[in-house]
């Protein structure tokens, strides 16, 4: 078993959490798609804040490590 350094580990955390969503303008149906999982939120009406990651996403894992949510 490899031990990690756990400053290592919050900054692989932080980068992942920090800008995992990617916005596609076209002209007919705009869409959020996470860089990780390839997730995908289509519409006009939504932002960001309504998207929802596979639940193996690395970025779910990442948030979890970051706020102490590991057991």
């Amino acid at each position: 078993m490899s031990e990690f350094n756990k400053e290592d580990v919050l900054i692989l955390a932080k980068a992942i959490t920090e800008d995992p969503l990617e916005y596609m303008n076209g002209d007919y149906t705009p869409y959020y798609f996470c860089k990780y999982c390839d997730a995908e939120l289509h519409g006009f009406r939504y932002t960001a804040d309504d998207f929802k990651h596979d639940l193996s996403c690395p970025v779910l894992i990442a948030q979890d490590i970051l706020t102490g949510n590991t057991g």
